[in-house]
């Protein structure tokens, strides 16, 4: 099988497989009597074409793409025996072997067609959803948000899902400044046991004690959610969120800083958990909350990380109870463009990150914290010296000291063979109350969102 090929609809025009329109046909041309998408889940998509003509087709490509916040198109060669009548088919593979795809997506294909005598067919785009085939999925909608759900004993839940969403774009919305226009699909799963191959790898691969309640893939505009288990429209309002926020972010939704994110998801949760404002509570009590430069990703024990969402939620209410709240989606606007939030936020507000965390920080009560170390800027750099002749020995490299109230990160983050969506990971115990194991991983994938929810050890 011939690998997978991505590449921007303008180096596919360029190249001249990809046409503006279809191939007008007429009496003598190539003609297409069937073609089609078929879920091959967990392992992708499988494409059908049976086409005929007067000259050997000699030559098919199905082109393909995802609909959502990425614009990549990408072409599949089709594997079939030359001939004057043909039948062909084409594999894309999700996961381990190619590029994941989440269940919900939407996929836009069409297939060209050539022969010896140099005609080419090129037919008309067709959408496909990509959904667990193992089941059959019924469907709830208002228009712009779906739900897909398989199994009847969660309708109801279903509809709560679609309700719940609905009321988190109206709140969340207009401190976005978006109104979606491109829909927006849900897929809830009645267990967690169905649930668990429509994840992507890193998702199955933690340990037994951590459960994915929901998870949100921005870039495909897609969200899994676990409906038979409590909490579920939290997760889902939280998660909901972070499409949301990556609506507004377009293609620089990877670029928002976790706190903000995680912040403006749980800010944005129309069930939201005491969890993280208690745990946020304690940390200010014991002075144990880290300056925002060091929580653009989160890292560290399940307390830390846990406090560090309590601590993006605050941070975000303080901005939109003290500032003009036209002025967060400005924000977000302002992150896409810059890419730096430190920038952002001085072009938005007036002050950086340092400043913001000093004001948060004297609401709460806690003292400022040691500023950051300065970064250079362009002004700042010397001028390239000139390469003196000769050899020249390389200088030693030196490791700036870090904090030591830094821990080191949990995981690193994986984009090779990951859907590239914002992070969102949060982590709500259960009802159970018991002490946190700090022996449990946690997952922090990147490019996805996630919520898992921790199995909390009872007692001894």
């Amino acid at each position: 099988m011939r690998p997978l090929i991505w590449l921007p609809i303008t180096m596919l025009l360029a190249a001249g497989w990809l046409a503006a329109g279809p191939a007008q046909t007429g009496p003598g041309d190539i003609s297409v009597t069937i073609q089609r998408a078929e879920s091959d889940f967990p392992d992708g998509i499988k494409f059908f074409v049976t086409a005929s003509g007067p000259d050997e087709i000699d030559d098919i490509r199905v082109f393909f793409k995802k609909l959502g916040q990425t614009n990549r198109s990408a072409y599949r060669v089709v594997e079939f025996e030359p001939g004057t009548e043909i039948q062909g088919e084409a594999v894309v593979h999700s996961g381990t072997r190619g590029e994941f795809i989440p269940p919900g997506t939407r996929i836009e294909y069409s297939f060209e067609i050539r022969d010896t005598a140099g005609r080419r067919l090129r037919t008309d785009d067709q959408v496909f959803v990509y959904l667990d085939q193992r089941f059959d999925w019924q469907t709830l909608s208002d228009g712009l948000i779906t739900v897909y759900y398989n199994q009847e004993t969660i309708a109801d839940r279903a509809q709560e899902i679609l309700n719940t969403s609905a009321a988190t774009l109206e709140r969340m919305g207009p401190i976005l400044g978006i109104d979606p226009e491109l829909p927006l699909h849900i897929v809830a799963y009645s267990n967690y046991r169905d649930m668990v191959d429509a994840l992507p790898f890193q998702a199955q691969a933690v340990s037994q004690g951590l459960v994915t309640q929901g998870i949100a893939f921005s870039n495909e505009r897609v969200l899994l959610v676990l409906a038979g288990q409590g909490g579920y429209l939290g997760t889902t309002s939280h998660e909901f969120t972070h499409l949301l926020v990556a609506d507004a972010s377009g293609t620089s939704a990877e670029r928002v800083p976790r706190w903000l994110n995680e912040g403006l998801a749980e800010y944005g949760n129309l069930r939201p958990s005491p969890d993280y404002d208690s745990a946020l509570e304690r940390a200010i009590r014991d002075d144990a909350v880290r300056p925002l430069w060091f929580q653009n990703t989160f890292s560290g024990t399940p307390d830390e990380v846990i406090i560090a969402y309590g601590q993006g939620k605050s941070v975000v209410e303080y901005l939109l109870t003290n500032y003009d709240e036209a002025k967060m989606a400005e924000l977000i606007r302002t992150q896409a463009d810059t890419l730096d939030i430190d920038e952002a936020l001085e072009e938005t507000y007036g002050f950086g990150l340092y400043e913001l965390d000093t004001q948060w920080r004297a609401s709460v009560g806690l003292q400022p914290s040691p500023p950051p170390p300065v970064r250079p800027t362009r002004e700042s750099l010397p001028p390239p010296t000139a390469r003196p002749a000769g050899p020249v020995q390389a200088p030693a490299v030196v490791q700036p000291e870090q904090p030591a109230s830094v821990p080191d990160q949990v995981e690193r983050e994986e984009r090779d063979k990951t859907p590239q969506a914002t992070p969102g990971c949060g982590l709500t115990p259960s009802q159970e109350p018991g002490p946190l194991d700090p022996a449990l991983p946690l997952l922090f994938a990147g490019g996805l969102g996630l919520l898992l929810v921790n199995r909390w050890k009872g007692p001894a």
